[in-house]
């Protein structure tokens, strides 16, 4: 494999053979990761995503987080002045409540109902992929939202790539503009990526 779109294909079809079970077993014991994380323990505002499809499940993840006390927010794909489109973030108090389906019918937060947020004021953000490497590159959907998200992040925001081990590749063709996440968190494993100290273990 060589391009972006057959690394896509790849690892989208091998995602899509797991059963609901194994997406939810995975996705306890990834998230559980994410919760041991010290960074995690410290952040006040965490930046989450509404899972679709086989991606690794946020469900519980996000109602953890509001029992713990974090002030959770959502994407939401927005049009831009200039006719583009970009990823706004909003907090939300209950993710079922507070959302209604979006952008290719994924749930998104209400701004009726939420807040929108600043870029820089998440701490922590947990961000969804098809592909990943253990040098933090990523390989998205193909609209490129986060790409142009996360670079707003504060750099001491701890940007996460949500994934199961099946997702994580040796080496992913990446580009200028692609943004490099600072850890990979898979169901076996927490990957260190090499801006960040630290090792995978």
């Amino acid at each position: 494999m060589k391009t972006k779109k057959e690394f896509r294909e790849f690892y989208l079809e091998r995602r899509s053979r797991l059963s609901r079970e194994e997406v939810r077993e995975k996705s306890a014991l990834l998230f559980e990761r994410v919760c041991s994380l010290e960074e995690y323990k410290k952040a006040d505002i965490i930046l989450a995503y509404m899972s679709a499809g086989n991606e690794a499940d946020t469900g519980a993840f996000v109602y953890g987080c509001i029992e713990d006390g974090k002030t959770v927010a959502l994407p939401r794909v927005e049009k831009t002045e200039g006719g583009g489109r970009r990823l706004g973030v909003y907090t939300v108090k209950d993710p079922v409540e507070d959302t209604v389906p979006g952008f290719k019918g994924i749930l998104e937060p209400d701004p009726l109902k939420t807040r929108l947020l600043e870029p820089h004021e998440p701490d922590l953000a947990v961000v969804p992929g098809i592909a990943f490497d253990t040098s933090g590159n990523r390989i998205g959907y193909g609209a490129g939202y986060y790409d142009r998200l996360l670079p707003l992040l504060r750099t001491d925001c701890l940007k996460v790539g949500a994934a199961f081990e099946m997702q994580i590749a040796d080496m992913l063709p990446a580009e200028q503009h692609d943004f490099r996440l600072d850890m990979i968190v898979t169901e076996e494993r927490t990957i260190y990526c090499p801006k960040c100290s630290g090792q995978s273990k």
